[in-house]
């Protein structure tokens, strides 16, 4: 008897739950937020305050598990000052709230971890995020 191959499911209402997660939280919290356009590259998220016409570009990265799959040019040159948003949404029989992790690239770039002959993606541990949970303040630094 052949073994049935068991299909992956798509990540893409992972990724959308997490962007209106951010939303959700982003404008719960009293910042200005859109989303991007989808398929924009390198930002998910445009946000700001109120009081001021700036808006900064945020990337979302969401798993059900961690860890993060990412892009390793994201921990580099131009992107280093970028923030991204981990989010942690769980199974979706998962009863526990979403969780947040806020930085900068460069503040976890050393953390992030490529297997042998990876080049261009990578992963990023929950350990590694862990002190960044809430960091809601590091949105606009």
């Amino acid at each position: 008897m052949e073994k049935e191959e068991k299909k992956r499911k798509s990540g893409i209402p992972t990724g959308n739950a997490g962007e209106y997660f951010v939303m959700g939280e982003l404008l719960r919290r009293g910042f200005d937020a859109q989303l991007a356009d989808r398929n924009t590259k390198a930002y998910d998220i445009l946000v700001g305050l109120p009081t001021d016409k700036t808006l900064r570009k945020v990337q979302v990265k969401t798993v059900r598990n961690a860890p993060w799959y990412v892009n390793m040019n994201h921990f580099q040159g131009d992107f280093l000052d970028q923030v991204t948003i981990y989010v942690l949404i769980g199974p979706e029989s998962c009863k526990n709230p979403v969780r947040f992790f806020i930085a900068k690239n460069r503040d976890v770039a050393e953390s992030t971890h490529a297997p042998p002959g990876w080049r261009s993606h990578g992963f990023m541990t929950l350990k590694a995020v862990a002190e960044y949970e809430n960091r809601w303040d590091a949105v606009l630094s």
